[in-house]
């Protein structure tokens, strides 16, 4: 596979990065990272790419997946690294009948990825029985506590510290095997009447609104507020939101990561003319 970002992103946008490493271990993780610290080069970790917009000329730097895999589950306890697909961890902990990630059934992504946008569904957010996070600081590597991690709505504190998650460790309560299984069964179907498989999409591309900022409560769905200023149907070359849901962006194979952007920035204007609400974006830009 080339250098092209659109191999690695759901959106299939992207031109070309300097290089592409793939870490399958923490040890080749660490020493790259270790390395390109050492040279000072320019670099961005990737996970799943499920939710980023790479420009179409691509990155003028190294690109850093972390594709490691391990998973170990020890009765309550699931310790796991940041490359492993999130639906293999739900997978796992709803077979080993621990109760409390079976709601994040069909979210694309990694381990690492998810916690470090504290994803949620369905009234569960994974940093809810989150135990700890390993992290490589630059210089050494070394578990947080969750207390830590400074978790909030779709937000952490590894969106604003250079920190790079290595593995987490979950605690998870008892539960039914075959319930767990089910109620996941359920979601996903749920799921992929939105984001039909194969989809060219990153999921919401916008956050819900806070009504309550500092206690977190009440949340003001960022489709319904799209939905009222008739976000459907809009369309800006191959990218277009769909009639299902106001708050999905898809691209039709034709679309360009600018027209993404252009139409993001048409949305969040349209929003902010009608109710005085700057929404924020859920997906990440690459080589904006």
């Amino acid at each position: 596979m080339d250098n092209l970002l659109k191999h690695y992103t759901n959106f299939k946008f992207g031109g070309p990065a300097k290089k592409i490493i793939t870490a399958k271990s923490e040890a080749e993780l660490i020493g790259a990272l270790a390395d390109l610290k050492l040279k000072k080069a320019k670099y961005y970790i990737l996970g799943g790419g499920t939710n980023i917009i790479a420009n179409d000329k691509g990155y003028n730097g190294v690109i850093v997946k972390i594709a490691t895999k391990n998973l170990k589950i020890s009765g309550r306890k699931i310790i796991c690294d940041a490359g492993l697909p999130l639906g293999r961890l739900v997978g796992a902990a709803n077979s080993a009948g621990l109760l409390g990630l079976e709601t994040l059934a069909g979210i694309p992504g990694t381990v690492g990825g998810a916690i470090y946008g504290n994803v949620g569904a369905y009234g569960r957010e994974i940093s809810e029985f989150l135990k700890k996070v390993k992290i490589f600081d630059g210089k050494n590597s070394r578990w947080l506590s969750r207390r830590l991690c400074g978790f909030f709505y779709r937000e952490s504190v590894f969106k604003k510290k250079p920190w790079v998650i290595l593995a987490a460790e979950f605690n998870l309560p008892k539960g039914s095997a075959e319930k767990l299984a089910e109620k996941s069964k359920e979601i996903i179907k749920i799921r992929e009447k939105r984001y039909k498989p194969g989809l060219r999409c990153a999921g919401s591309i916008f956050k819900n609104v806070l009504a309550n900022p500092p206690t977190g409560g009440g949340k003001i769905p960022a489709g319904r507020l799209l939905e009222s200023v008739c976000a459907k149907g809009m369309r800006i070359g191959g990218v277009y939101v769909p009639r299902q849901h106001a708050n999905l962006i898809i691209s039709n194979g034709r679309g360009k990561a600018a027209d993404a952007k252009k139409l993001i920035d048409i949305l969040k204007e349209k929003v902010y003319r009608e109710y005085g609400i700057r929404l924020e974006e859920e997906v990440q830009y690459l080589g904006f």
